[in-house]
C-alpha cells in the first residue's frame, strides 16, 4: 500500500516544519533510488499532495508516492528523534544545575 499524502505531510511537518513542500524536494535528493541528487523536483512534492480526483474526475496534477519515500522519510525522524531526546536530556541537565545554582559573585560554575 502506499504511503498516504496525510501520512507525507505530517512527516515531512515534523522534520522540516510549516513551509516542508520545496525543502523535502531537497531532503529527499540524496536518497533517490536512481542516485543522489541535490534535489528531487519539487513539483512532485506538490503532485504528491494533490487530491486525485476533482469531483468525479481524476486529478491530471496527483502523482502517486513513490515507495522509496515512507522508508526515508522513517529514517529521518528517527534519527530526529534521538537527536531530540539527546537535547532534552541535556536541556534536563542543564536546567537542574541553574535552579540549584547560587550567586556567589565569583561567577557561574562549569
Amino acid at each position: 500500500m502506499a504511503l498516504h499524502p496525510v501520512s507525507l505531510e505530517l512527516a515531512a511537518r515534523l522534520l522540516l516544519g510549516n513551509e516542508f513542500k520545496r525543502p523535502l524536494a531537497r531532503l529527499l535528493g540524496p536518497y533517490h533510488p536512481d542516485g543522489a541528487r541535490e534535489s528531487i523536483d519539487p513539483r512532485l512534492v506538490f503532485r504528491w499532495l494533490a487530491p486525485p480526483r476533482i469531483g468525479s474526475e481524476r486529478n491530471p496534477a496527483w502523482r502517486p508516492i513513490p515507495a522509496w519515500v515512507a522508508p526515508v522519510l522513517g529514517k529521518l525522524l528517527a534519527e530526529q528523534a534521538e537527536e531530540f531526546e539527546y537535547k532534552a536530556l541535556k536541556a534536563r541537565e542543564h536546567s537542574e544545575r541553574l535552579l540549584a545554582w547560587k550567586d556567589t559573585g565569583e561567577g557561574e560554575e562549569a
